[in-house]
């Protein structure tokens, strides 16, 4: 800054009744993007109307001035000044480039463009979520932008984890929520519930299965789980009922006390890790995704020999373990899940991978019809039903695209019992008290 633009802005700066007009002056430039239009100041100090008289060669008495920006640039060419524009003296005084409004739009879009192609995610799994975020202003866009607007190397960072995030859950091994989050970012907490990141974590999941966003802890706690994320050890579990569990040779004494005294038990994801077999009194088990059809179940068959699952939903790292299991055994396993596009979806990702021993029981058109409820179903998570292989399942698929409403598991509790007590009485003889 040369001497004499120095001199300028100490004095304009050095005299505070020229504050208020400066403002407005600003204000009104980046409105037009040129010196015009008027200045009106309500309430002006005895200060005020003082110093802008003597500028602008104008007599003011009232409390409220009101003049025209040219009169002022051109009042500003009589002063010693006089070699500074409008336009010139603005920035100086602000320190700052002066922008119009339409300018800085242009600016803001053209860093919003550059943002989205600085976020190096191409050609990953989350490509994808990161193109239909930016072009449909979906998926966590509001969350991305409000970082933006905040820090946008920051939110660049975030969006590059979070995406980081969805190619390590590309494989099949399960993880925890702290371990993930300590993997991508160092901090076991970046992705915890309530930051930035850990709501761009679940949009972009819900992304990835045509989900809705999550309403509460638990929903959220199945999305994560859906996706191979554990909240917690604790929740790593399956439910068991009538399963011998071995390990080294000889069956497992805690579990075997269950059987015993016929009651159902949770099995942790570290317990099965030491497990070498599991298997029931016969070569046959269902399966169920709901724990009140578990349990109702467990109480009208407590007194067969009946192996019953229960998977809660998703299964995780410790069903698909137990499956693993009790198809070595070549158990034939009858699964059962809620007729909504998410468990059919899990009913046929267990029968693709054991095709040859996973029976779909009770996803049927009919079993449909009987448990169709009022529930209605998203376009988005319809969409789901299209990558279903399952025979049975497809065909199911047609009269939900039709209802449009889900069908629950538990509007079927006595055909289920039924269908277990003929089981055993047709392929073991077996008459069921």
């Amino acid at each position: 800054m040369t001497e004499e633009r120095k001199m300028a802005v100490e004095y304009f700066k050095g005299e505070p009744g020229f504050r208020r007009c400066f403002l407005a002056m600003r204000k009104k430039w980046k409105s037009l993007g040129k010196t015009g239009g008027k200045i009106k100041l309500e309430n002006c100090s005895e200060d005020e109307r003082r110093l802008l008289s003597g500028f602008l060669g104008q007599s003011f008495f009232e409390t409220e001035i009101s003049f025209s920006m040219k009169s002022f640039e051109d009042a500003l060419k009589e002063t010693r000044f006089g070699f500074l524009s409008l336009e010139e003296l603005l920035e100086l005084y602000f320190g700052e480039v002066l922008l119009s409004n339409e300018e800085l739009r242009q600016k803001e879009a053209e860093e919003w463009k550059s943002f989205w192609e600085q976020c190096n995610l191409y050609g990953t799994a989350a490509c994808g979520w990161i193109s239909e975020m930016q072009s449909e202003k979906t998926y966590g866009y509001k969350i991305v932008r409000k970082e933006w607007n905040q820090n946008p190397t920051r939110a660049q960072k975030i969006v590059e984890n979070t995406g980081q995030a969805m190619n390590r859950l590309q494989t099949e091994e399960d993880i925890l929520l702290a371990v993930l989050a300590a993997e991508i970012s160092g901090n076991p907490h970046y992705f915890d519930r309530g930051t930035a990141a850990g709501q761009l974590l679940t949009c972009a999941l819900c992304w990835k299965s045509g989900r809705e966003t999550p309403e509460n802890s638990a929903e959220l706690a199945e999305l994560y789980k859906a996706h191979g994320i554990a909240m917690d050890d604790i929740s790593n579990t399956v439910a068991a009922f009538g399963l011998h569990l071995e390990r080294q040779g000889r069956l497992h004494p805690a579990y075997e006390g269950f059987l015993k005294e016929k009651e159902s038990f949770l099995i942790t994801g570290r317990s099965l890790e030491s497990i070498s077999r599991a298997y029931g009194e016969k070569p046959i088990a269902f399966i169920v995704e709901n724990e009140m059809v578990f349990s109702h179940l467990c109480r009208q068959c407590e007194s067969w020999p009946v192996t019953i699952l229960c998977t809660s939903g998703q299964p995780r790292k410790s069903a698909w373990r137990l499956l693993e299991l009790l198809v070595s055994e070549n158990i034939q396993i009858y699964y059962s899940g809620d007729l909504d596009p998410e468990g059919m979806d899990i009913a046929d990702r267990i029968w693709k991978r054991y095709p040859e021993n996973v029976h779909i029981w009770r996803m049927d058109r009919g079993s449909y019809e009987t448990s169709k409820s009022e529930e209605s179903i998203s376009q988005r998570r319809l969409n789901m039903l299209d990558r279903l292989e399952n025979p049975i399942l497809a065909d199911t698929a047609v009269l939900l695209r039709n209802y449009k409403m889900a069908g629950y598991q538990e509007a079927l509790l006595e055909e289920m019992v039924s269908d277990i007590q003929k089981k055993y009485r047709n392929d073991y003889g077996y008459e069921l008290a």
